[in-house]
């Protein structure tokens, strides 16, 4: 990992490592069909900055061996057996041991020529990587408000693209999805974002009353008149979140 503030920040998830589990979205299965289709699927597969495991359970659902590296001790504690505590830049496997590196909502966190160098040794020659990012579908207006107001900050234009020394140029996808929320998820959701992480009690009361206030009022109605609100019986304070994953494959060049 970067040693910076960023770093610090990144080691803090297992902060709330039960509410991330429980509120970040989980990623949509065209995302892994599209992955069986690019890569030498299924095999041994290495998901760096596994957190608690989220992205490969569905990896292992389709047949992957899946090992987690995290430098989070907390998150693993959440995550399947086999994980082990590491990081991006130093990954605690042997050279050539794996078909696929899987990286799912952790790039941002990892110096990148030093994560590709050592993605280049633990991949058999065939092997590639699997950078996922699944970020609220900002496309839609009312999102992008809900976006800035949580101060999201992770969001990616479709156009971007990874730099992996050593890969070929990545091969890109993208996938529109929802997930169903309750306002309470949203305020949770928030609470596991990095710009929470680092601020402090009044900033973090501020956010969250801006939250409700906004999908109490304004955002209701703009969600509403998008199409977005849709609220299930029985669940009355529940809606679809629109949701966008970016995906990209590398494979090794050298």
């Amino acid at each position: 990992m970067v040693h910076s503030t960023r770093e610090a920040v990144g080691t803090r998830f297992g902060e709330s490592a039960a509410v991330y589990d429980r509120v970040r979205p989980r990623y949509p299965d065209a995302v892994y069909d599209w992955l069986a289709e690019e890569t030498t699927a299924p095999g041994r597969c290495a998901d760096v900055g596994a957190g608690t495991g989220i992205f490969g359970a569905g990896l292992r659902a389709r047949g992957w061996s899946v090992v987690g590296i995290d430098p989070d001790p907390e998150l693993l504690a959440l995550h399947p057996e086999p994980a082990h505590t590491g990081t991006a830049e130093s990954l605690p496997l042997d050279d050539g041991s794996v078909d696929l590196v899987a990286v799912a909502q952790a790039w941002h966190w990892m110096d990148p020529v030093a994560a590709a160098s050592e993605f280049q040794r633990v991949l058999t020659t065939t092997g590639a990587v699997a950078i996922v990012l699944n970020q609220l579908d900002v496309r839609v207006d009312w999102v992008l408000r809900l976006a800035r107001i949580m101060h999201a900050g992770d969001v990616y234009r479709p156009a971007w693209s990874p730099e992996l020394v050593g890969f070929t140029d990545p091969l890109a996808a993208e996938f529109a999805f929802t997930t169903r929320v309750s306002t309470e998820d949203v305020v949770e959701l928030a609470a596991t974002r990095s710009y929470w992480l680092r601020s402090g009690p009044t900033v973090r009361a501020r956010v969250e009353a801006n939250i409700r206030s906004f999908l109490a009022g304004e955002g209701r109605g703009l969600a509403a008149e998008s199409g977005g609100l849709v609220t299930a019986a029985g669940e009355p304070d529940t809606f679809e979140l629109p949701y966008l994953c970016l995906a990209y494959v590398a494979h090794r060049s050298v």
